[in-house]
């Protein structure tokens, strides 16, 4: 009697312990997240830089051997999209500022685009956000030239047609929003002058250009952000975002404006200025990898070396990519390429040459700490033969103290050595540092700091003093 009343207890118990379980709560899969559409119109900017090698055959000239510039301009076209295939069409128009030669003799001839425009057919393959496409269509170019040597003296223009072909990948960062990089080559063949002697210049023309395009079918569906438990105090939320900021490789949106001054540049001590438009923006890979691409676009006012004056516009534009994991651990890493396009509007606010290196960022944010170091090492690949070949390193230390209410002390100095230069000429090593403060401008969360660095080491006739201020605009995730 008393082992079946424990049989019973015992079957009683293993019941109530089944149905227990299966009300527990199952956890569901995850949901897939909906695949990018990219088919529909699509209207955008862009800008970057363009080079030719070309040469003009004068006897006796050494001054023209190809010429770079800066371009910018805007693009439309049409997708059509099937599975993982995309088909479409596009245009662009882009006005072109070549750069001439900083030297005070005259060349014998010259050369100046001052608009492109291309039609192409796109193909591509598309994974979720990320397009890879090629193009192959037409391009239009309309050109100056000049003629001035003993016996000849003509100048012309004309717009000439030849075959386009490039490549390109676009990323959908936003339902309605698009970012892309390309690099097209047009094919213009030789123009021959109408002079005697007849004179031949090759203008193939090769361009980089960074673009956004805005698409009027969403890429993706509305909804509704998942509600984030927990609150911090004000003051951890600041701190917390500031790391954010001052991590080169952080899952975070930001637009830096970064104005350098350099006190006492060049023969005559003027002042130069560089103002750093940097836009970061994370790309997702997968679960797993993110791509950091932070471009750099300078805005330059630069002492010239001949005369008491200043010449001001847009100098050589970098583009940093660093893939990175999306959950590091105490150390956070990111490597990838970086490269400078030619597209300064006058050859003395660039260098006239197609740069590429590898790059890399290494940090970790103890506490209330983050300290890291990002490097580079760039080598020249291409541009004008006839401007100074480059291989240049750039090493930025950089070590952040957050405090109360957002603020924090800053040391960022940025060591350059230019490997090509003469023995005690190549280094400049600054130090030095300041203070800045997390804050809002209504609702809009911005970073702002203001320092000052004294270049220890530096060659000769290089400013000593540099007073650095920058403002960032901080888009973080809702």
């Amino acid at each position: 009697m008393k082992s079946s009343f424990v049989s019973a207890a015992l079957f009683a118990i293993c019941v109530s312990v089944a149905a227990r379980a299966a009300d527990m709560p199952v956890k569901a899969p995850p949901i897939p997240s909906p695949l990018y559409n990219w088919n529909g119109f699509y209207l955008g900017a862009n800008l970057g830089g363009a080079w030719t090698n070309g040469s003009l055959n004068i006897p006796g000239n050494n001054l023209y051997g190809g010429t770079t510039e800066f371009m910018a301009g805007v693009q439309a076209g049409y997708n059509f999209q099937a599975g993982h295939l995309l088909l479409g069409v596009e245009g662009d128009f882009d006005g072109a500022t070549f750069g001439r030669f900083a030297i005070p003799t005259p060349t014998l001839g010259t050369v100046q685009q001052n608009w492109i425009g291309t039609i192409a057919g796109r193909f591509g393959l598309v994974e979720d956000k990320w397009l890879l496409y090629a193009k192959l269509g037409g391009g239009w170019v309309h050109s100056n030239a000049m003629l001035n040597f003993p016996g000849v003296a003509w100048q012309g223009s004309n717009t000439s047609s030849g075959w386009l072909a490039g490549v390109g990948v676009e990323y959908g960062f936003k339902p309605n929003w698009t970012l892309k990089l390309e690099y097209d080559y047009i094919g213009l063949g030789s123009w021959t002058s109408p002079t005697t002697p007849l004179l031949q210049l090759n203008r193939d023309l090769q361009m980089v250009k960074f673009g956004a395009n805005y698409k009027f079918e969403r890429g993706l569906p509305d909804y509704v952000a998942p509600a984030r438990t927990g609150h911090s105090p004000e003051s951890s939320e600041d701190e917390d975002l500031a790391k954010k900021s001052q991590n080169p490789i952080a899952d975070l949106v930001s637009v830096p404006f970064q104005s350098n001054t350099n006190f006492n540049a060049g023969p005559f001590n003027r002042t130069q200025e560089v103002l750093n438009i940097q836009p970061v923006i994370p790309l997702r890979i997968n679960a797993d990898w993110n791509v950091i691409s932070r471009t750099i676009i300078p805005v330059v006012s630069q002492p010239s070396p001949f005369f008491n004056n200043n010449t001001n516009g847009i100098g050589d534009i970098t583009q940093q990519f660093f893939f990175t994991p999306t959950h590091p651990g105490a150390l956070i890493w990111g490597l990838g390429p970086v490269f400078t396009v030619p597209s300064a509007t006058d050859p003395i606010l660039g260098q006239g040459k197609v740069l590429l290196g590898p790059t890399a960022v290494f940090l970790t944010t103890p506490g209330h700490w983050v300290i890291g170091v990002l490097m580079n090492n760039q080598w020249s690949v291409g541009g004008d033969p006839l401007r100074q070949s480059v291989n240049q390193f750039l090493a930025q230390p950089f070590v952040n103290y957050n405090m109360a209410h957002g603020w924090f002390l800053t040391s960022s100095p940025v060591i350059t050595s230019n490997w090509l230069a003469a023995p005690g000429q190549q280094w400049i090593v600054p130090v030095g540092g300041g203070i800045g403060r997390i804050f809002k401008l209504g609702d809009q969360p911005v970073s702002a700091y203001i320092s000052g660095y004294y270049n220890a080491v530096r060659p000769t006739g290089t400013p000593s003093w540099q007073l650095r201020a920058e403002l960032s605009l901080l888009f973080p995730e809702r």
